[in-house]
């Protein structure tokens, strides 16, 4: 699939962003069949001004996901353009790539700044991906680039960029298995895992039901620090991955309830219930 959509992805640049967009959005909606992932989407993302989305880190297959749903731009640590395949299609995506040397930390704040100006963008603020079912600490400083401020080096200029949770939550297998433990680790890679024999995994797998929820979005302005406004974050997205978690868990002991993944089809399909 990368084979044929690559080319005329690239030659695409040259002509129209339009149609490159089409087939990164191409790619991707290809890349979740192929997994066999079922997306569950709650909530709307916010569209009404640029926008800097905050959201949990599980896998490499969020960046597919969240591709996919979103018209944004990551940001991602410098390793990942050195990944397998998943770099240099980063590279394609034009992702912000940092560094963790901490005397570059105002230095990516103002490039995000820059960018926040018209254009949306998501952020993973652990700083690294973790195994599904707890948060790692938030790293507050690139929270700083939506804050409002007299100039770049303080933050977004003229304070209008929106701030959306958006939490992640892989919570069952394709036969309504809960997503908790070994079968979890199927889907979330993190640690010393390696990508190549997790990816492979990943494709002779079933596939499982991923739950996106876009929060209610917020002004950055209306937060008196950058660091307020992650532990906002914070709390939103922790509440919801313990919801979604346990839901799977309480759902576990109805067995007389269908699942919610029992008519899974691996389509790779986004599911919006009525009235979200």
């Amino acid at each position: 699939m990368t084979a044929i959509l690559l080319p005329p992805y690239m030659l695409s640049g040259i002509l129209s962003l339009k149609i490159q967009y089409l087939i990164a959005k191409l790619w991707l909606i290809g890349c979740c069949r192929l997994c066999a992932l079922r997306v569950k989407v709650s909530g709307a993302p916010e569209t009404a001004n640029p926008v800097l989305y905050i959201a949990n880190h599980v896998s490499y297959l969020d960046i597919l996901i969240l591709g996919r749903l979103l018209d944004a731009s990551f940001v991602a640590k410098a390793e990942v353009a050195k990944w397998p395949l998943f770099g240099f299609l980063a590279k394609l995506a034009r992702t912000m790539f940092i560094d963790r040397v901490s005397l570059r930390a105002a230095e990516h704040r103002d490039r995000m700044a820059r960018r926040l100006a018209n254009k949306n963008m998501i952020l993973f603020p652990e700083g690294t991906s973790t195994d599904g079912q707890n948060l790692a600490p938030f790293k507050t400083a690139l929270f700083a680039a939506a804050m409002p401020g007299p100039g770049k080096a303080t933050g977004n200029v003229s304070g209008n960029v929106a701030v959306q949770p958006v939490s992640i939550a892989y919570t069952r297998y394709a036969d309504g298995r809960k997503l908790v433990g070994d079968l979890l680790d199927c889907y979330a890679w993190y640690g010393d895992m390696d990508m190549a024999p997790h990816l492979m995994k990943v494709f002779s797998l079933d596939g499982a039901e991923v739950e996106v929820c876009f929060h209610n979005p917020v002004k950055a302005a209306a937060f008196d620090s950058r660091k307020d406004l992650a532990a906002y974050c914070e709390k939103v997205i922790a509440g919801e991955i313990r919801r979604a978690h346990g839901v799977a868990q309480n759902e576990e002991s109805k067995s007389s309830e269908p699942s919610a993944a029992e008519d899974m089809d691996g389509s790779g399909d986004i599911l919006v219930p009525s009235g979200a």
